[in-house]
């Protein structure tokens, strides 16, 4: 493998003396078929640099709690941390400055705007570990041909009650089905009461008495598995859902991806997944460098495309299955969009949260749904030329 024999170079050159095993000890966020395929490339890692690798599985939520009681105590069992893209503002006084010798690693990887997300004041915290965006899951069975603009999605809202639904729950996911809409019709989180944002959630308004009535407690696993019971025939969703329905033998026989449907100012969805971060606490450092630097060559990302359907921007090598069940995927990944980059974001996002269940499941006008959210978001500051690119 030449990411192995390059690696090898980089850890200690040809004929370097047999140096004693280390350890390292890496927390991230992995369903259980995930683990399993991603042991292999840990394997590799071990290989050819002598250090063995503690994989340790468990929720962003968690590893988030873990991360700040290790730093509270000075002292910590993690070398390396995955977190959830939505919790890096809260998590930066908890992790080191990387090297900006990481940065040299091919930045066609990813999209600048995934490697803008990890740098704060134009030093880099958090490498792109996985990157993910939303697509729509429709039942090919059901939906011959899928909504492709607003127009052609509250047509099949109003022929078909209660079989679109949104991840409704109190949660980010909400943030992450709204947001493209708004998005799409020239409007920004931040800006709540623009003309723009407004016409997005009328339009989600409109929809509203015709989504599953489940909506209001939707997450990412509950409405998939109601997409796979044939419950819900349209919801949008990360790359894992096609990976999911596969592994039931319902995709892509009965489900596929295809883009969200198009907006009046254009096309867009929201930039997801995991970053890697090394803790202040973290008792090797070094170590757990070299480890990102393996997991930022063109090989090892490839095999995580291939191995685990993750994403980035390197050309896809998959079979013709695995093209068919990524297709609306592969076609937004035009279209990423990061989420505010401002102070607070966790309140920003709270205060979106509520307002979107009251606009969305209480019947409540938006313009008195987001009073809360007007006036604090008004004194966010906030500078139009950090906005993401389209």
């Amino acid at each position: 493998m030449c990411v192995a024999l390059a690696f090898g170079l980089i850890a200690g050159g040809c004929g370097a003396p047999h140096v004693p095993r280390r350890s390292l000890t890496v927390a991230m966020a992995l369903l259980p078929g995930e683990a399993i395929r991603y042991r292999k490339i840990l394997a590799d890692f071990e290989s050819v640099s002598g250090t063995e690798v503690q994989l340790v599985t468990e929720t962003y939520g968690d590893i988030l709690h873990l991360l700040e009681a290790e730093s509270r105590a000075g002292r910590g069992r993690f070398d390396l941390v995955e977190l959830d893209i939505a919790t890096l503002g809260q998590a930066r006084n908890d992790v080191r400055e990387l090297a900006p010798s990481i940065l040299a690693a091919d930045r066609k990887l990813f999209p600048e705007t995934a490697w803008r997300v990890g740098m704060m004041a134009n030093q880099l915290y958090f490498v792109p570990h996985r990157i993910m965006w939303q697509a729509m899951i429709y039942n090919r069975l059901k939906v011959p041909k899928p909504p492709t603009n607003w127009e052609e999605l509250a047509n099949f809202v109003h022929a078909h009650p209660g079989k679109l639904a949104i991840k409704g729950a109190l949660y980010e996911g909400t943030l992450c089905d709204v947001a493209p809409f708004i998005w799409e019709a020239g409007g920004a989180m931040e800006q709540p009461t623009s003309t723009d944002t407004l016409t997005a959630l009328d339009f989600l308004a409109g929809l509203a008495p015709g989504l599953n009535p489940r909506s209001a407690v939707f997450r990412e696993m509950s409405v998939l598995e109601a997409q796979a019971r044939g419950e819900v025939w349209i919801h949008f969703n990360w790359p894992f859902a096609m990976t999911y329905l596969r592994d039931k033998g319902l995709a892509p026989s009965v489900n596929l991806s295809a883009p969200i449907p198009l907006g009046p100012k254009g096309r867009a969805t929201v930039l997801g997944g995991g970053y890697l971060a090394i803790p202040r606490s973290a008792p090797n450092p070094d170590d757990a460098q070299l480890f990102l630097r393996f997991l930022l060559t063109s090989d090892v990302q490839q095999r995580l495309v291939t191995d685990l359907g993750w994403q980035n921007t390197l050309p896809t090598r998959w079979n013709q299955q695995a093209t068919l069940l990524y297709a609306g995927f592969s076609q937004m990944r035009a279209y990423l969009r990061a989420r505010p980059e401002v102070q607070d974001y966790q309140v920003l996002s709270n205060r979106w949260q509520r307002a979107l269940a009251a606009i969305l499941f209480e019947g409540t006008p938006a313009v008195v749904a987001l009073k809360p959210l007007t006036a604090w978001a008004e004194s966010l500051p906030y500078e139009e030329s950090a906005r993401p690119a389209s």
